[in-house]
């Protein structure tokens, strides 16, 4: 007969386990208890003087020559962008002035 090491064998009742009896020890929680509580998280919008994205997307040059996507709905940050950048883009119609 094969010898079977201690550690492998498995308890035929999942009750005599320490664990298992800590659970029956403690009272059952809700679900609301059992989901963490977390706060809902506050994003603050950058600021702008007023240009919101109104065409699908809308590509601008920074100061720094390199070029950002902003996609519908997003706020044009303020001094983000070339005065040039932005002049094209309302000319075309791709951002305006937050009403």
């Amino acid at each position: 007969m094969a010898a079977v090491h201690p550690a492998a064998v498995q308890p035929a009742d999942k009750t005599s386990t320490p664990a298992a009896q800590d659970d029956k020890a403690a009272p059952a929680k809700t679900a609301d208890e059992k989901a963490p509580q977390a706060a809902p998280a506050k994003t603050e919008a950058p600021k702008s003087k007023g240009y919101k994205v109104v065409g699908a997307a809308v590509v601008l040059r920074a100061d720094d020559k390199q070029e950002r996507y902003l996609y519908r709905g997003a706020v044009v940050p303020d001094g983000a962008f070339s005065k040039d950048s932005i002049k094209h883009a309302i000319s075309i119609g791709l951002i305006e002035k937050t009403k």
